[in-house]
């Protein structure tokens, strides 16, 4: 979970399955993308056992309560809230797994308290952690922590939630998009790095989408300076000016754009508004 102010922590390791059994105090830690602190590639399955934890990530937030559970890549900014909760964590050195390439395109996968397989995996792998003394680690317990992790890790749900997650998500950078259209040096790896996200997760977002994410710039783009120009206050307002508080680079280009988009020119509009 990261530094709290009370934190106790009993761990196993099987294989490349690092067990932990975490009860922490109040908790606001944001993790920076570093694997959750190992020095290979980490990901992350949380269960809930008691109390309740907020996990934000890639621009979403998740509030996860007892049963509830959740699979974070370690690549990626990752933020932990909690008033006090205890979970089993399970860190997944995936490069040494089966599973290793399958977890680029989801940085957060969330079970629900309802889902009874990530409970009743954690249940199993808390009981291995607590017992008394060192956990005997034998070859057949690490094929059961293999076994019982894998599935949960290869099962992940596509619910409703996931669609609505997506929804979100999208309509966030739109408004983004909306509120920074003038904004000359906006672009998808500008808007990526804002969220938080890779351009190709960014890109990803709008497959399928009537408008990708540079259609949604030129879109807000066109949309602010067709306002202008069908605009009697702005009449004495050079194109020039347009073009700056619109986002384009130059007059030139706001012509381009409203001649594609319209089949007239900006002083062929401006001149219809005056007769």
């Amino acid at each position: 979970m990261g530094p709290v102010q009370l934190e106790r922590r009993r761990c196993a390791r099987f294989g490349a399955y690092l067990v932990s059994l975490v009860q922490t105090g109040p908790v606001n830690h944001r993790v920076p993308g570093d694997n959750f602190g190992h020095p290979w590639r980490c990901v992350r399955l949380t269960v809930v056992l008691d109390g309740e934890v907020s996990i934000k990530t890639s621009g979403t937030i998740e509030v996860l309560g007892p049963r509830a559970a959740a699979l974070a890549v370690g690549w990626r900014p990752i933020e932990f809230t909690s008033p006090g909760v205890t979970v089993v964590e399970v860190d997944i050195a995936v490069e040494r797994t089966a599973m290793r390439g399958t977890f680029d395109d989801s940085p957060l996968t969330v079970w629900g308290p309802e889902a009874v397989l990530p409970g009743a995996t954690a249940s199993a792998l808390r009981e291995l952690v607590v017992r008394p003394g060192v956990p005997e680690v034998r070859e057949e317990t690490v094929r059961v922590v293999e076994h019982l992790v894998g599935a949960v890790a290869t099962c992940r749900p596509e619910t409703r939630s996931t669609v609505l997650l997506e929804q979100v998500e999208r309509s966030r950078v739109i408004q983004h998009i909306a509120a920074h259209h003038a904004e000359r040096d906006l672009t998808p790896a500008v808007i990526a790095a804002h969220f938080g996200v890779s351009t190709r997760t960014l890109h990803r977002l709008f497959e399928g989408e009537e408008r990708t994410v540079c259609g949604w710039i030129a879109h807000e783009r066109l949309r602010s300076a067709l306002a202008r120009l069908h605009d009697p206050r702005y009449v004495a307002v050079t194109l020039e000016d347009i073009a700056e508080m619109c986002g384009y680079g130059s007059a030139l280009a706001l012509r381009r754009a409203v001649q594609a988009a319209t089949g007239s020119t900006p002083s062929e509009l401006r001149s219809r508004l005056a007769s």
